[in-house]
């Protein structure tokens, strides 16, 4: 069933239209981190699209976890700074998600105004999927557009039961990424070559088997590795690992041995500082006071012979720890490869940590289909149904 979508003749001068759009991005120091191809630019065109229709939009997003709790820190103060640059007038706020100023600041908006919402978030109803908070946000508006693919697997009120009490549809941003990622289903070019990096294997496993008939080569990177490693009886010391998962790690390896890669030799170091030193080891060699945070020269090399080789990769998550620009070189070597891959093969990468790293290497516009999700995106591929895609359903 295809997802409603509003029409280009669709008559918007004068509706309240409340669009919902991730723009939990990281803030430092007060700025909103995001780029030119980042999840806050990317929403931006279509608001400006409704904005020069005439329509009065009403954003809601959220930013962190903040447990339905006012936080200072995880105000949309920065986002509306990013957004004002971006369609070049001052974003208006709100301090609350909703109630008599809010609906008071609604009543105020001209054809082709803009208000932000504070973050939906901070009422703990939203997680909830609270069908009266929902009927209070739509009380907001006319109708509904859901813009925001990388929280679509969250069955929250700002998402799912919000399209309950409006006519509900879907934005540019959620049909590319349905579109992107459909391509998975549709007679997949091999050599088909699957990289997952990151931490969560529960999130990343479901997603291995869904493929694995299809798939030739399965590159295992980032804390993920470590997990397999323990799996394996190999020491990773102070290495970022899923503890409770290995047995299950076990079990994996046995069943997908022919076609699992895991590194040969990783870089280690003793802290997580910025000036930290650091070596290569083989995989074998760590020692207990280690911390494993890249993957080792050999590997990236395997790894890209493999890349260059396919005419369909997926990646999702980082290949090593990238908050440290020392740890994160493999992660940019294998983005290049992927990237230069484009063309000759169908280039599907995503993942809530990757789009930065992408970004500041001047290539996140490289790939067939850059996802802004992380856990909508492995959710998707692994077959599941998202809440949020189902709702705006035909």
């Amino acid at each position: 069933m295809k997802l409603r979508k509003l029409r280009s003749d669709m008559k918007l001068r004068g509706k309240r239209v409340i669009v919902r759009i991730d723009a939990n991005v990281p803030i430092k120091n007060g700025r909103a981190v995001d780029g030119p191809h980042g999840r806050i630019a990317r929403s931006a065109v279509h608001l400006d699209w409704l904005l020069q229709r005439g329509a009065r939009v009403i954003v809601l997003t959220h930013l962190g976890r903040p447990n339905g709790r006012r936080s200072t820190s995880l105000s949309l103060k920065p986002v509306a700074k990013r957004l004002s640059g971006l369609l070049r007038f001052k974003v208006r706020t709100t301090r609350k998600v909703v109630g008599p100023e809010v609906t008071q600041a609604v009543g105020r908006l001209k054809d082709g105004e803009l208000l932000l919402l504070e973050n939906v978030r901070f009422d703990r109803r939203e997680r909830e999927n609270d069908p009266v908070f929902a009927e209070e946000l739509a009380a907001l508006g006319d109708l509904y557009v859901n813009d925001a693919f990388s929280v679509c697997h969250r069955a929250h009120a700002s998402i799912d039961a919000i399209t309950k009490f409006l006519p509900s549809y879907a934005g540019p941003l959620v049909i590319a990424e349905e579109n992107g990622l459909s391509k998975l289903d549709q007679n997949v070019k091999r050599p088909f070559v699957l990289i997952m990096g990151g931490l969560k294997m529960e999130t990343k496993l479901p997603v291995i088997q869904r493929f694995y008939n299809e798939v030739d080569h399965v590159l295992i990177a980032g804390a993920l590795s470590t997990t397999f490693f323990s799996a394996l009886g190999h020491e990773v010391g102070r290495s970022a690992h899923d503890d409770h998962l290995i047995d299950l790690a076990t079990k994996e390896l046995e069943l997908m041995k022919e076609k699992l890669l895991l590194p040969g030799d990783v870089v280690v170091s003793k802290s997580l500082r910025k000036d930290a030193r650091h070596h290569v080891l083989l995989r074998e060699q760590v020692s207990k006071s280690d911390r494993i945070v890249d993957i080792g020269p050999r590997t990236v090399q395997h790894y890209i012979s493999l890349i260059r080789e396919a005419k369909t990769i997926v990646w999702n998550g980082p290949i090593g720890y990238c908050e440290v620009p020392a740890f994160c070189k493999a992660t940019e070597a294998i983005a290049r490869a992927i990237a230069d891959r484009t063309g000759k093969a169908t280039t599907i990468v995503g993942g809530g940590d990757t789009g930065p790293v992408l970004e500041s290497l001047g290539i996140a516009d490289k790939f067939t289909h850059l996802s802004t999700g992380g856990g909508a995106m492995l959710e998707f591929m692994a077959g599941k149904k998202l809440p949020g895609l189902e709702a705006l359903k035909q």
